[in-house]
């Protein structure tokens, strides 16, 4: 600006002292010209259109998404110089801040896409991202910046079960009972006689037909497996000197044992003391998922282990005493827990009694996996143990 002024001020004294034509024509063009250009750089700044997407929004561990945003120029005018910067995850990208100077062409635009990799779970915010230019004779600048709506989903890592030992003492998957608990119309087992009593919806209408005699059709008597995962991530319990490591592998292993029993048809629930990194609400005791099954229920068990975090709360005994409660009696129990005490020993010992199913994982170790007084103890140390279960 200063030197468009003292350019303006000497082609003017020059056409004073001097009174020739060129010299006006050069002191009225440098009045004109900055002032045109300002104009024009204004309004094709203010045209620029930025589309911004995220794709998928939503990625499993070590998986990748896309961070795009695209410049549309919609004028006449080209932007000869344009600085973009983008700002993404810092925990996920180094450099977290990235961008560059372009062209964009008159009627043109010009897209930028950029790779983040999941490699830490969580939920991350994307922007903003800034416009940045100049014109070129004024050297006014224009800026702009814009918000990025979308959020990245890092869903927690999953290791593969591949021993299977938690097989053994638990059912998994759908179980014969002679007490039928509900009919499953998915296992069919064939046809009987109709009898008096048996609802009109069970006629096997076609066989009916056929043999002249009412058929009703018969299916499998089945109980419902179902497990409810019990996470605790109350800060107190975690030493200092691990701490990060241990709550990840406690995420890691109750996203593991989620994943491994719903595609063994199991309905698995999970309840945690954590915090939520998108709540500030401090009020917040217990975050559960009633158990379901199904790949849907098992994507929104990744999504809140993704966005847990450890906190301050109240001892992790009473609220798995009291959450227990509103679970059938037959439900399995899987308590994940940095390491056991006394008062949750006697707690899971109380809960057993009544005909649950318990297992406790810990994250040291210690004694060695075990049973005692009916509670089968894990001990997880590492990943390598999640495999082996």
């Amino acid at each position: 600006m200063i030197r468009w002024f003292s350019l303006v001020f000497f082609f003017g004294i020059l056409s004073l002292l001097f009174r020739i034509h060129f010299l006006y024509v050069l002191f009225y063009l440098s009045i004109i010209l900055p002032l045109l250009s300002r104009y024009l750089s204004r309004f094709v700044f203010s045209n620029l259109k930025l589309d911004i997407s995220l794709e998928p929004r939503n990625i499993f561990y070590r998986e990748v998404s896309r961070f795009s945003i695209t410049v549309s120029n919609e004028t006449f005018v080209p932007v000869y110089w344009l600085e973009t910067v983008s700002y993404l995850p810092e925990k996920l990208i180094f450099p977290y801040k990235v961008g560059g100077l372009h062209r964009v062409p008159s009627r043109g635009k010009i897209s930028l896409t950029y790779e983040i990799k999941g490699t830490k779970r969580g939920v991350y915010q994307l922007g903003p991202v800034i416009l940045q230019t100049s014109d070129i004779i004024s050297g006014e600048e224009f800026k702009n910046t814009f918000r990025v709506d979308d959020r990245l989903t890092v869903y927690p890592k999953i290791v593969p079960i591949v021993s299977g030992r938690i097989h053994s003492y638990q059912p998994v998957g759908e179980l014969r009972s002679d007490e039928v608990a509900f009919e499953d119309p998915s296992l069919f087992r064939g046809t009987r006689e109709y009898g008096t009593g048996d609802p009109i919806k069970r006629i096997h209408w076609k066989l009916s037909a056929r043999t002249g005699v009412l058929q009703v059709k018969m299916y499998e008597p089945t109980v419902g497996a179902q497990s409810v995962i019990f996470l605790n991530l109350r800060y107190q319990d975690y030493s200092t000197f691990d701490r990060d490591y241990k709550v990840e592998l406690a995420i890691t292993l109750a996203s593991s044992l989620a994943t491994f029993l719903i595609r063994k048809k199991q309905e698995v629930g999970l309840v945690t003391n954590g915090g939520d990194m998108l709540i500030e609400d401090t009020s917040l005791t217990v975050q559960k998922i009633p158990p379901k099954r199904g790949e849907e229920h098992l994507i929104r068990i990744l999504e809140l282990l993704a966005r847990v975090t450890p906190r301050r709360t109240d001892d992790f005994p009473p609220l798995v005493y009291s959450e227990s409660l509103s679970f059938p009696r037959w439900v399995n129990l899987l308590v994940i827990t940095p390491r056991e005490n006394e008062q949750l020993i006697r707690t899971l010992i109380g809960i057993n009694r009544r005909g649950t199913n318990v297992s406790l994982f810990t994250l040291i170790d210690y004694k060695g996996d075990r049973r005692e007084e009916g509670i089968f103890i894990y001990e997880v140390p590492n990943e390598d143990k999640i495999k082996a279960l």
